[in-house]
């Protein structure tokens, strides 16, 4: 079913991603959503053999994800893209800036009204171009806009996760939690 509107869009800053598992911090709101655009990247190449193409092979890369909101909050900036916020509330650029790694989160509405979920796991973001412009007749936003690059965890190779809250069997638990910690995967003990 298609989607209709985005909104809560939430990061959560990793503080470790390794073999026995990924630790995230508890999230926290981006900004206001206007867009979110997903991309995923597969590169492929072709055997040819025999005049033909014998074999074909597939290898994933990054997903490049585009963020409008409303605004970024120096805080936010300050966790985002590894920025500081002086003691006299400044946020500071510098050369030295090393954004973090993080989990995405948002909502989609869907046509029917229910709502799709998505998390991205593992992923960091570059400072948004910013546009200014003098007054006009007609006024015009300039929002800010990020690009984060994200790629699979180290921990079991997940890229994200996607679920819709009118699916069949999905539990209430994980939609009324999506927002309050990053999902992750129950796998039952055999």
């Amino acid at each position: 079913m298609p989607t209709v509107g985005l909104r809560d869009i939430y990061y959560a800053k990793i503080t470790s991603d390794d073999a026995d598992g990924t630790v995230y911090e508890t999230p926290k709101r981006l900004g206001r959503a206007i867009t979110a655009n997903v991309q995923p990247a597969y590169n492929t190449a072709e055997l040819r053999a025999d005049d033909g193409v014998a074999e074909t092979a597939e290898s994933r890369g990054v997903t490049t994800v585009v963020v409008n909101t409303d605004d970024l909050q120096p805080s936010v900036q300050a966790d985002v893209l590894g920025k500081t916020v002086n003691d006299d509330g400044v946020l500071i650029d510098s050369e030295n800036d090393r954004p973090p790694y993080l989990a995405l989160m948002f909502r989609a509405e869907k046509a029917n009204g229910a709502y799709r979920y998505t998390v991205l796991y593992k992923g960091k973001f570059t400072p948004p171009e910013n546009n200014y412009e003098t007054k006009q007749e007609t006024p015009a936003f300039q929002t800010p806009t990020i690009n984060g690059r994200f790629l699979r965890r180290t921990s079991d190779d997940q890229i994200g996760a996607q679920v819709d809250e009118d699916g069949e069997s999905v539990s209430a638990d994980i939609i009324d939690n999506w927002f309050k910690s990053v999902y992750e995967e129950t796998v039952p003990e055999v």
